[in-house]
């Protein structure tokens, strides 16, 4: 009779152990698949790509200090060149928000593209700088 009952506990001890290892098999399914889920996604204090259209509409200040910052270093348009068009903009949020535009200009059969990062802090006004502008390709067509 003990023998039974000892071989049944076992059993039962062990169909447990099979359910917990169901259980911890299919947790860890769970826990990979949101982990791969989270490099689709932007990591914190990253750049984000922002969509070109809804960018130009809502924050024209920021494209025109980007093309005064180009001019001003630059002097393209005594050189005959014009603005064409924004080619990208990304944002980094930090203790306000860094902006990197990319901007292209064109005369006659050369294009010229030139990268611009500002840093603004919408609740300091005074803090907004640009502290970056380069130009990072040029080609005659």
């Amino acid at each position: 009779m003990k023998a039974i009952l000892f071989i049944a506990l076992i059993l039962c001890f062990a169909n447990c152990s099979l359910e917990t290892i169901g259980l911890r098999h299919k947790l860890s399914q769970i826990i990979e698949e949101h982990q791969s889920s989270l490099y689709d996604k932007q990591m914190s204090g990253g750049w984000i790509k922002q969509p070109l259209e809804e960018f130009e509409q809502q924050n024209n200040n920021i494209i025109t200090s980007s093309l005064n910052a180009v001019e001003d270093k630059y002097q393209l348009s005594k050189d005959g060149y014009t603005y064409e068009k924004l080619l990208q903009v990304t944002t980094q949020v930090v203790s306000g928000i860094n902006y990197k535009v990319l901007v292209q200009y064109a005369k006659e059969d050369a294009k010229r593209v030139f990268e611009v990062i500002q840093y603004v802090v919408p609740w300091n006004p005074s803090a907004n700088s640009i502290t970056k502008v380069e130009e990072i390709s040029s080609s005659n067509q």
